[in-house]
Formats: structure tokens, C-alpha cells, sequence
């Protein structure tokens, strides 16, 4: 009996030896883990600041001097506040600066430029009253780093290449795409467009679904109170007539589809707004709202009510708002 009780002691005493590896081990792995994941962003720190300390953000990128400004979470282009933007693009610039670590510091070199001359990206940082200018040389060509040099500090750093890419982005780049109409196809009722061709009214209604139980006893009061319906499309004045679905939601799809571009403060008349290609009254259970849509040499083009900016749409979503009622007919 002793003997066996020796033998679970000993037993218990490695496990717990080798429990206690296993956790130093672990331990281990995650310190050289969180090290080398310091190490690839840096450890020189050269900015840091919270978030929600951060009140502007400025770089010049290819010519372009571009000016955000950040309020309680929400982004604005400060020469041009309807501009809508790619919140998610904007985040990831302040988040790249919030937290700006060197891996290295150099001496510059006598004749050696690092691309500070004429910087890809100069960056301007103001957060919780503090502004911080940095200017982005080129990469280096071995590590993939870029060289970076802080306003007011002699010295030469470098920094992980992703720390300015964010930032190598045009103003039509930050536009964040959008269904300015705040269109979605299932909400609609009725729709009406008005072309050259005509006014093509579609209505939404609500159909029982046919069923092999429900055509063998139509009259049944029990079967109607348990009959499936669907939405379907009718033409307004021929609601008796087939139309071909696919192009139903197409019409749909277009009037729901995002905007690629936005012009605010456009001139409509330089669009074709002077003779618009279609003019859209879409209901829903929230209003009617009207939609114009025009084209110019550039493109195709789209204006809401009570929006004065001039949004980019494709092609194929003029076209689809073109159909005419013969053609939605499948007889």
C-alpha cells in the first residue's frame, strides 16, 4: 500500500513539475511574441495620443493638401463638409499616427537626402492641443521601411512602410460610396419614371402564392385564411400583365445601388440636368422621394431632392431606369 502511495506522489509531483514547465513555456512564447510583434512596428516612439484626443488631421500627397477634421467620432473634409467619407480610411490614418514607433534612429548622412527633399507624404497631427509634422521620405530598399523625419528633430527614422501608405490617398480616394436616396429595394412600393418614352408606374402588391392545395379547394375558408402571399410588381395601368422579373429588379437594383463619386456644389446644367435622362418618384412606407438622373461627357450622374451635390453612378443603372413598359412584358 505505501509503495503505491509512493508512486501517486511521485506521479503527482511531475505533473505538477510539468504543468509548471508547460506554463513558463507558454510564457515564454507570448513575451517573444509580443517583442517581436514591437519590434516589427518599432520601439522609438514618435507619436502618442488617444483617439478621442485627436482634432485634425492634414497631409499633402501628390500635390493635394487634404484636411480632416475629427469631432466626438465623426469625420469632415474642412474645405468641404457635405463631401462624404470613407470613415473606415479615415480611421486607419489616425489610428496609424495615434501610436508612431521608430525602429531605428540615423545621423543623416552628408549628401544623402532619404527622399525628405520632396516627401512622398508630409502629415500634420493635431491631438488634445498638441500638433506634430512628419515628413515620409522613400522606403528603404533592403528592410522595405520608409524614412521619416520629425519637425523640430534633426534625426532620421525609420518606420514601417504601412505607417504612410494609408495616407497615399486623393480626395476622390476618401469618398465613402453611399445610397444618397437611402433606397433599399425591398422597402419600395411604387416607383414612376418619366422618360422621353413616357411614364412607366410600377406598383408593389401583395398576391397569394399558388399552391397545388390551394387550386384544388380555392373556395375554402380555412385554405384562404391559410394561403402564403408575395410581393409582386404589377404595371399600374395593365396590372393583369406579365412582366419579366429580371428586369423588374433591375429597375429595383439601380435605384438601390451606391454612388462611385460626389460633386458637391455642382453646377447641374453641366451634367445634363437641364434635360434629364429619367426622373424618379420612389415610395416607400417613409415618403416619396425624387430622383434625376442625366449624363455628360464625363459619365452618368444622379441628384436627390433637396441634395445639391452631384453624385457618379454607372452606366448600366441608367440604362435599367430606361425600360419601357413594352419592354418588361413577357407576352
Amino acid at each position: 500500500m505505501k509503495t503505491k502511495q509512493r508512486t501517486l506522489a511521485v506521479l503527482l509531483l511531475l505533473a505538477l513539475l510539468l504543468g509548471g514547465l508547460l506554463w513558463l513555456v507558454t510564457r515564454s512564447n507570448a513575451a517573444e511574441e509580443a517583442a517581436s510583434s514591437a519590434a516589427a512596428e518599432g520601439t522609438i516612439p514618435l507619436s502618442n495620443f488617444a483617439i478621442g484626443d485627436l482634432e485634425q488631421l492634414q497631409y499633402i500627397y501628390g500635390g493635394e493638401t487634404i484636411t480632416l477634421n475629427y469631432d466626438s467620432g465623426s469625420w469632415t473634409l474642412a474645405d468641404d463638409p457635405d463631401y462624404h467619407l470613407d470613415a473606415s480610411a479615415c480611421n486607419t490614418m489616425a489610428t496609424a499616427l495615434a501610436s508612431l514607433n521608430a525602429k531605428r534612429q540615423l545621423t543623416a548622412e552628408t549628401g544623402e537626402d532619404y527622399g525628405l527633399t520632396d516627401p512622398a507624404v508630409t502629415v500634420t497631427v493635431t491631438a488634445n492641443g498638441q500638433t506634430s509634422t512628419f515628413a515620409f521620405g522613400t522606403e528603404n530598399p533592403v528592410t522595405g521601411d520608409m524614412y521619416v523625419q520629425k519637425e523640430g528633430d534633426d534625426a532620421i527614422y525609420t518606420v514601417s512602410g504601412n505607417k504612410a501608405a494609408c495616407f497615399e490617398l486623393t480626395k476622390a480616394d476618401l469618398f465613402g460610396a453611399f445610397n444618397p436616396a437611402g433606397l433599399t429595394a425591398s422597402a419600395l412600393e411604387s416607383v414612376s419614371i418619366t422618360t422621353n418614352s413616357g411614364i412607366l408606374s410600377l406598383n408593389a402588391v401583395s398576391e397569394p402564392v399558388e399552391t397545388e392545395s390551394s387550386s384544388e379547394d380555392a373556395s375554402s375558408e380555412s385554405s384562404a385564411d391559410s394561403a402564403e402571399y408575395q410581393t409582386v410588381w404589377r404595371l399600374a395601368d395593365e396590372p393583369d400583365a406579365a412582366l419579366d422579373e429580371t428586369k423588374v429588379q433591375s429597375i429595383l437594383s439601380a435605384l438601390s445601388s451606391y454612388v462611385s463619386a460626389q460633386v458637391t456644389d455642382a453646377d447641374p446644367s453641366a451634367y445634363g440636368f437641364d434635360a434629364p435622362l429619367a426622373t424618379v418618384q420612389a415610395a416607400t412606407a417613409d415618403g416619396t422621394v425624387t430622383l434625376r438622373y442625366a449624363s455628360n461627357a464625363d459619365g452618368c450622374w444622379l441628384m436627390t431632392e433637396g441634395d445639391s451635390s452631384v453624385y457618379a453612378v454607372d452606366l448600366s443603372t441608367v440604362q435599367a431606369l430606361l425600360t419601357t413598359a413594352d419592354q418588361l412584358k413577357t407576352e
